[in-house]
């Protein structure tokens, strides 16, 4: 069992993945990598009531400290649909992200961030 939080789900998605980000496959601003860490604001908590249910769904999986990837595993979506959602949540202020530390002197993810993503990925 995994211990990413589930948003309540209504059904099966009617609505194809892209449509949630308007056809868009980049995010406005930045990438995120995949194991940037968000987190809801208190904006967040006083305004998601406006916001879209998928939009939702991401804030209520970061009322504690959540990666990317684990957003598009919770919500069914490719990672480059949560990318670009996140993003925009980020950038409406209902997100605080937190991008892992380079290690390298390529500015790429370390070995150690390389292996903790390996590693969540083999215990899905």
């Amino acid at each position: 069992m995994s211990d990413v939080p589930q948003p309540p789900r209504d059904g099966g998605r009617v609505v194809p993945a892209y449509a949630f980000t308007r056809g868009r496959t980049r995010p406005v601003g930045e990438e995120l990598p995949l194991e940037a860490v968000v987190t809801a604001t208190e904006h967040a908590a006083r305004h998601q009531a406006r916001l879209d249910t998928e939009l939702r769904d991401i804030v209520m999986l970061t009322d504690r400290p959540t990666s990317v990837m684990e957003i598009g595993l919770a919500l069914n979506v490719p990672v480059g649909v949560a990318r670009v959602l996140v993003s925009d949540l980020a950038a409406a202020g209902y997100l605080t992200v937190f991008l892992p530390p380079s290690a390298t002197e390529d500015g790429g993810p370390g070995r150690e961030i390389l292996g903790r993503l390996l590693d969540g990925l083999r215990a899905r």
